[in-house]
C-alpha cells in the first residue's frame, strides 16, 4: 500500500485560538515563520518565542509559512544586507523548533508596475540563492507558495516550479495550496506532472476549516492526486478557524473535528 500523505496544522497566537488547545491526533505542525522567529528581534526574545513554542507540546514542528516582511527582494531599492541578516535569523531560528521545509510566500516576489521583468526575475533568482544557501548549511529546504497573484513573478504552481527550475539548486521546490489552484482553475493534475517538485499542500474549507462548506468532492480529488504521484510529505489546514455551529469558537473542538474530517476522507481515499 501507498504510504498516505501527513495530516499537518499551522497554528498562531491568537488569544482565542491558542495552540495549546489544538486536538491530538495531527502528524505535523506548521508554524507561522517571521510571526514567531521575528528576525529583527534579539536572540533574548527568540529565546522566549522559542520556548513559548516548545510549551504548546505539539506534533513534530516540520515546516514553516508566512514568510513576509516590509522588505522586499525585487524592485528598485533592495536592500541586500538587510535581507541576508533576516533571511540567515529566519533559517537559523525555524531550524532550532525543527523546521525542515520553510513556505516563502509568492508575494514576496512582487513584478513592482513600471520595472523591467528582467531585472526583477534577476533579483528574485539572487535571493533564491541567498535562501538556498542558508537552507543547504542547515538541511532545510525551501517551498515556494504560488499565490494567483498576477502582480507576482510566479502566480501559478506551473510558475513555481518553472521559476525553481531557474534558480536551479536542489533546495528550492514549491508548494500546492488548494486555495490558489482554485482561485487559478488549475488543475490540480498539475501537481504530480512533476511530482518530486511539491514538497507540502495547504488546503482550507470554503469559509474555514476543511469540513466547513461542501468541498467533500474536491478535497477527495485533491487526495487522489497526492495518492496517485506517492505524495509522503504534509497537507496543512492552512486556514481561517471559524464555529461549525452558531456558538463562540471552541479551538480544541473545531481542531478535532477537521481532523475527524480529514482522517475519513484520507482513509476513504487510500481504501480505493
Amino acid at each position: 500500500m501507498v504510504a498516505p500523505f501527513k495530516l499537518s496544522i499551522l497554528f498562531g497566537d491568537a488569544s482565542d485560538r491558542p495552540p495549546e488547545q489544538i486536538a491530538p491526533g495531527f502528524e505535523m505542525a506548521e508554524v507561522p515563520g517571521h510571526l514567531f522567529t521575528a528576525p529583527f528581534e534579539t536572540d533574548g526574545e527568540w529565546q522566549k518565542n522559542k520556548a513559548k513554542i516548545t510549551s504548546y507540546h505539539l506534533p513534530p514542528v516540520k515546516v514553516s509559512s508566512h514568510w513576509f516582511n516590509k522588505l522586499m527582494v525585487t524592485g528598485p531599492d533592495v536592500d541586500w544586507e538587510l535581507l541576508d541578516l533576516w533571511t540567515k535569523r529566519m533559517f537559523t531560528r525555524l531550524s532550532e523548533v525543527g523546521v525542515e521545509t520553510v513556505g516563502v510566500y509568492g508575494v514576496f516576489f512582487p513584478l513592482p508596475e513600471g520595472f523591467s521583468k528582467t531585472k526583477a526575475t534577476d533579483q528574485a533568482i539572487r535571493y533564491a540563492n541567498l535562501m538556498a544557501d542558508h537552507a543547504k548549511s542547515l538541511k532545510m529546504r525551501i517551498a515556494l507558495e504560488p499565490m494567483a497573484d498576477p502582480h507576482t513573478l510566479w502566480p501559478s504552481y506551473l510558475d513555481g516550479i518553472a521559476f525553481a527550475k531557474e534558480v536551479a539548486r536542489p533546495e528550492v521546490r514549491v508548494m500546492a495550496d488548494l486555495a490558489y489552484l482554485l482561485k487559478l482553475n488549475e488543475p490540480f493534475e498539475d501537481i504530480a506532472k512533476e511530482p518530486e517538485y511539491c514538497l507540502h499542500c495547504h488546503i482550507a474549507g470554503e469559509h474555514g476549516q476543511p469540513g466547513i462548506g461542501d468541498r467533500v468532492e474536491i478535497h477527495k480529488h485533491l487526495f487522489r492526486v497526492l495518492r496517485d504521484m506517492k505524495f509522503e510529505g504534509g497537507v496543512s489546514c492552512a486556514c481561517p478557524w471559524v464555529s461549525s455551529d452558531s456558538g463562540p469558537l471552541d479551538f480544541a473542538k473545531e481542531t478535532a473535528k477537521t481532523l475527524k474530517y480529514l482522517q475519513n476522507l484520507r482513509a476513504e481515499v487510500y481504501a480505493q
